[in-house]
């Protein structure tokens, strides 16, 4: 059978009205809402031609379609995307930047943690799904400060500030009896000569030390240890921020128990969602993936609309959205396209 536009169009109005609805969508209500010029028994036609290509489905004996994860994925690729296209190349059109811009009360004193929980927050509001920000992570991160803490215990605490804001904390043995002013002169040496290297290139033997102090050599060497510690352990966890948890769970189609349990085993496993997010999205766009497409127990009838931001223009976190299949992704592609630019221009504004 021929995909024709006629299909096209019939597939988008069954996939409008049930993502307004919740409901299956009889040839009849396409009929009488639609802009189309045939009678119920001609679309009724199409729609059994649909299904029988994999398009649609129908839950039980009602007359009524509802789309498959063949049929979205159809819709996502041939319709919301051009759509998003156009839109998105109009507002660059009529004054240089996408109109609609987002924007957060944001204090310059404002740690990135609070910064990426407010931004989640918000999302979750504008979609009513649950939203996702990861972190990015110290590999991706350039230094920008270190400070050195001695405490009584002989001990000393380092502090370790990234471009990204982010803040990492090691405390370790002194081995030796250094002074504050000691202290001082290697974080003095450390901040003039690592300022926006990349973190994962930080290498003792890179760092030079006048010959007049020789006894901050062993200093330094312990401090970078440390860093290259956070690197290791940052390897394995990152930070997730997560919101709109109970609103996933108001929708109708997931008023079963069954699914009820296999929606909260999903969302309550963090490790799971930034693995999710991180593994299905990347710098060039949006990415989505439908239900069996998610590859995950328990997903099969969730949707991940994905992307990346970018600070300071390398240094990447992860941003998405988790809802049902039967989402608005319109509406979600646009959220996300305001939030990843939005909190790029917040980052890259504190630089």
């Amino acid at each position: 059978m021929k995909f024709t536009e006629r299909k096209v169009g019939i597939l988008r109005e069954v996939i409008d009205k049930f993502v307004a609805k919740a409901d299956p969508v009889s040839s009849k209500r396409i009929a009488q809402g639609s802009e189309f010029d045939l009678s119920s028994s001609t679309i009724r036609k199409e729609m059994a031609e649909l299904e029988e290509m994999g398009y649609l489905t129908h839950p039980h004996t009602s007359a009524g379609r509802m789309p498959t994860d063949r049929g979205y994925r159809f819709y996502v690729d041939n319709v919301i995307r051009e759509e998003i296209r156009e839109e998105l190349n109009m507002n660059m059109a009529a004054d240089g930047r996408e109109s609609g811009a987002f924007e957060i009360a944001v204090d310059k004193d404002m740690e990135i943690e609070t910064i990426l929980q407010k931004s989640t927050e918000m999302l979750a509001r504008f979609t009513n799904y649950l939203s996702m920000i990861v972190a990015p992570t110290i590999q991706q991160s350039k230094y920008k400060h270190i400070e050195l803490l001695k405490f009584n215990s002989g001990n000393i605490l380092m502090v370790l500030i990234t471009n990204t804001g982010r803040v990492y904390k090691r405390s370790t043995p002194m081995g030796g009896k250094y002074t504050d002013l000691d202290l001082q002169a290697a974080v003095n040496i450390m901040n003039l000569q690592l300022r926006d290297k990349n973190i994962v290139d930080i290498n003792a033997d890179d760092i030079k030390i006048q010959k007049s102090e020789p006894y901050l050599i062993l200093l330094i060497n312990k401090v970078v240890e440390m860093i290259k510690e956070c690197i290791k352990e940052n390897l394995q966890y990152n930070k997730i921020f997560i919101h709109g948890a109970s609103v996933i769970l108001q929708h109708p189609e997931f008023i079963e128990l069954k699914k009820i349990h296999n929606i909260l085993r999903v969302i309550e496993n963090e490790y799971l969602l930034m693995k999710l997010l991180l593994d299905f999205s990347d710098d060039s766009g949006f990415v989505v993936k439908i239900g069996s497409e998610l590859f995950e127990e328990g997903t099969q009838d969730l949707s991940l609309v994905a992307s990346r931001y970018k600070i300071y223009g390398s240094s990447t976190g992860a941003i998405g959205v988790l809802g049902p299949k039967r989402m608005d992704y319109c509406r979600v592609i646009r959220s996300l396209n305001l939030f990843r630019r939005g909190l790029t221009e917040i980052f890259n504004s504190r630089a």
